[in-house]
């Protein structure tokens, strides 16, 4: 994204929150390397494939998250509502299976696996950045993150669960295709 031009790490907006998945720790320095966020991924979608909107998102009371629950607060600028409000989107989100063939932000169609998606994504910074890509990888935590009014990125979290990431682990193999990291049985293309 645009955060090696404008140094804000695509954060949110002054009177806004957004919630934001990323690798952890992909490049070995402690940093966060993005996958995408809400509600930047509303209006990614609403532009490409409109009636995805609907399917494709997290639930708040029953009905898909909108751009505008991302301006309201009961307390401006709270990075704690913030948190809360993230988790309750991205939780919904966190068990999804990497080999699944959902339709998502990344694949609006559908036509390749979360996994695989993952992958690819994964490899391209990996390369960007000169590390080896010639073993693929494994065990790549997938982590949730929230931005508060141009606030840094945040681990979402609870008091009793932690801070929250995806269930699965990323594996890519020598090809960056994904695999299950337990080398369980998994699907490997739609």
């Amino acid at each position: 994204p645009r955060e090696k031009r404008d140094g804000f790490q695509c954060r949110a907006k002054d009177d806004q929150f957004k919630c934001g998945i990323f690798f952890e720790d992909l490049l070995g320095t402690g940093e966060i390397k993005w996958i995408g966020a809400l509600p930047d991924a509303i209006a990614k979608t609403k532009r490409k494939n409109p009636e995805l909107v609907n399917k494709i998102f997290p639930k708040v009371d029953g009905q898909p998250v909108q751009i505008s629950y991302f301006r309201q607060w009961s307390d401006q600028c709270n990075a704690d509502e913030a948190n809360a409000k993230c988790y309750l989107l991205m939780d919904q989100i966190a068990d999804d299976r990497l080999d699944s063939c959902k339709k998502t932000v990344g694949n609006l169609n559908g036509d390749d696996t979360i996994g695989n998606q993952l992958c690819g994504q994964a490899k391209r910074f990996l390369r960007q950045n000169g590390k080896s890509i010639a073993d693929g990888m494994k065990d790549q935590p997938i982590a949730f993150f929230s931005s508060t009014c141009q606030g840094a990125w945040s681990p979402v979290g609870s008091s009793q669960t932690g801070n929250l990431r995806a269930e699965e682990r990323l594996c890519c193999d020598s090809s960056w295709k994904y695999y299950k990291c337990d080398g369980g049985d998994f699907r490997n293309s739609c």
